[in-house]
């Protein structure tokens, strides 16, 4: 599932179908020193390289405060 599509309230197989693959995106800007490792559909992929990370955050703003206040992420890996 899409990490952004799921914070945003989209649903990203309505989007992108049934079928579609969720591939692994790295964020380097959201956090001082680390990474974010997320999981995005193809168009959110796309607008990701598309419009850069910190647009991208922009357009996103519900998908960026998720990532900003997430506690458990450093417990579940999300962080590398």
């Amino acid at each position: 599932m899409c990490d952004c599509c799921i914070a945003e309230g989209r649903d990203h197989k309505m989007r992108c179908g049934d079928g579609a693959k969720v591939r692994s995106a790295r964020l380097y800007k959201i956090y001082v020193g680390r990474t974010a490792s997320v999981n995005l559909c193809r168009l959110c992929d796309i607008q990701l390289f598309k419009s850069g990370e910190s647009r991208f955050l922009e357009c996103n703003i519900q998908f960026a405060q998720n990532l900003f206040s997430s506690k458990a992420a450093t417990s579940d890996g999300l962080f590398d």
